[in-house]
């Protein structure tokens, strides 16, 4: 059985900027990727929903910053091996793990780490496709837009200010707030996203966080 991708456009809508993915990239990552992902890929592309809200990564320009942000970790599951899977307008990534799935999510603008084996839920690839069919539905606008320091939304008033981010673009905060910078539109630029991301990982100490309210 598969799923349907247009059950992902209906939640998401249609994609409002996408890359074609090309054909040696499908086979590189026919063993490790879940069959589902792939499929996205076919259909969709690289895509970004909702303005730059939500993006499929590209995991071979995104391979650099996920290395960055699991190098040295230490999990009670073991290492793993993992790729992007999904990114935010603000760099907060999910990662795909050959042995985990579905199983890190990263924050790195607080340097959160919040690990999810799901090793149990691979033995088939219902079982692999699953997680990430229930993982882009169950993602919302609200899990996606974090809150700035005056309490409200940030997304679309960064969004009216700077306009979309592309697929190598993020939205950052200069000075960044393990520098003491604030998280307020006035305050964000449009970054070259694997550079702010590396930059991110040095200056946040990671911290590995059990409940993962992300989702």
């Amino acid at each position: 059985m598969s799923f349907p991708v247009s059950d992902i456009t209906d939640h998401w809508g249609q994609p409002t900027s996408s890359a074609a993915v090309p054909a040696e990239t499908f086979d590189r990552y026919a063993d490790l990727a879940p069959g589902f992902l792939l499929e996205l890929w076919r259909e969709l592309g690289f895509a970004g929903f909702r303005k730059g809200m939500l993006w499929l990564c590209d995991p071979v320009q995104w391979q650099d910053t996920v290395d960055d942000w699991t190098v040295g970790l230490r999990l009670p599951s073991g290492d793993d091996s993992w790729i992007a899977v999904t990114r935010s307008a603000f760099g907060r990534m999910t990662l795909w793990g050959r042995r985990t799935g579905l199983s890190l999510t990263v924050v790195p603008d607080r340097g959160w780490v919040f690990a999810n084996d799901q090793s149990h839920e691979m033995a088939t690839d219902f079982d692999r496709d699953v997680q990430l069919y229930a993982s882009l539905l169950a993602t919302s606008e609200d899990t996606l837009d974090p809150e700035a320091d005056d309490d409200k939304p940030l997304f679309k008033r960064v969004l009216k200010k700077l306009g979309p981010v592309s697929h190598d673009t993020m939205y950052g905060f200069v000075p960044a707030m393990a520098l003491g910078g604030p998280t307020l539109p006035n305050h964000a630029e449009i970054v070259d996203a694997a550079v702010h991301m590396q930059l991110l990982s040095q200056l946040n100490p990671r911290a590995m966080m059990a409940d993962n309210p992300y989702r």
